[in-house]
């Protein structure tokens, strides 16, 4: 009995060795048979690693592009949104000028500028007088415009002469400015021993008066608009056919004396009217 269990001890031994040894036997086989197919398929392999990889790239790059595709669609469209913001900007500080100048024009129907006499003196030569004066324009206040200007003029009686303008509806409806503007200029001042083209000129040709401005530059409607003026200023026929009348009334005038200030008013209604002002301050006359 003992012998049995014994031999059935080492059968049992074996069997588990030859288990043991068959099991190393394959795992080797298992493990060579991959090595060997890893190493024989190398390349193969890397080049499937490879391709996957290209391919994910391929597909990363498409994504990356579409993306910027759609970008820049996006950019296009804001590009003409603020286009098209820039052009509605533009129209509209066109049409706020527009409207400031056309204000400003249609506001101005009067006009004021105050002569202040400064010296008279006899002119030996051909014994007449020779008057000293000064012009300034003031504000509806009677607040200065512009710096004074001196003048020298033959003879004691001042003459001042001025444009009332008038638009026909042509013009109106293609400048797009009130029926009721109008333009009041002070023309010209000249004395009575002269020849009225030789007076001197008050509002400056080819400029805009400073009472019709607020110091900026001019907007090109206003340049339009002074500059057809002055265009046909002196063309009645260019007047006629652009549809601006400058009305040339007869310049009134007022013998001046020496130490006496004088108003002028213009209107736009009712042309130009010249008064005493009262006194000015007493002055040393200038030297001959």
């Amino acid at each position: 009995m003992a012998k049995k269990s014994l031999l059935e001890k080492v059968e049992i031994i074996n069997s588990t060795v030859r288990t043991l040894v068959g099991a190393t036997l394959l795992g080797g086989i298992g493990v060579g048979g991959w090595y060997g197919y890893t190493q024989f398929n190398a390349k193969e392999l890397e080049a499937e690693r490879h391709a996957q990889a290209l391919s994910e790239a391929h597909e990363e790059l498409e994504l990356t592009h579409a993306q910027l595709e759609e970008a820049g669609v996006q950019i296009e469209q804001k590009d003409a949104e603020i286009g098209d913001l820039n052009v509605q900007v533009e129209d509209q500080q066109r049409e706020i000028e527009r409207l400031d100048t056309a204000m400003r024009l249609l506001k101005v129907d009067h006009r004021v500028a105050r002569i202040s006499v400064v010296d008279q003196r006899r002119n030996e030569e051909n014994d007449s007088v020779v008057t000293v004066i000064e012009f300034q324009e003031l504000n509806e206040n009677g607040d200065p415009l512009d710096d004074v200007r001196t003048f020298e003029i033959a003879g004691d009686v001042v003459y001042v002469d001025s444009w009332v303008v008038k638009f026909d509806d042509k013009y109106v409806e293609e400048a797009d400015i009130d029926r009721a503007t109008s333009l009041v200029l002070f023309r010209r001042l000249f004395g009575e021993r002269q020849e009225p083209r030789e007076g001197f000129a008050l509002d400056q040709e080819g400029t805009r008066p400073k009472v019709y401005g607020t110091g900026a530059e001019l907007s090109d409607f206003e340049k339009k608009i002074w500059g057809d003026f002055w265009d046909v200023a002196h063309d009645d026929t260019k007047q006629e056919e652009l549809g601006i009348r400058a009305i040339h009334g007869e310049a009134p005038s007022i013998k001046v004396k020496k130490g006496k200030a004088y108003r002028l008013d213009l209107r736009a209604s009712g042309g130009l009217s010249i008064r005493i002002d009262g006194d000015i301050p007493v002055r040393e006359s200038p030297a001959a």
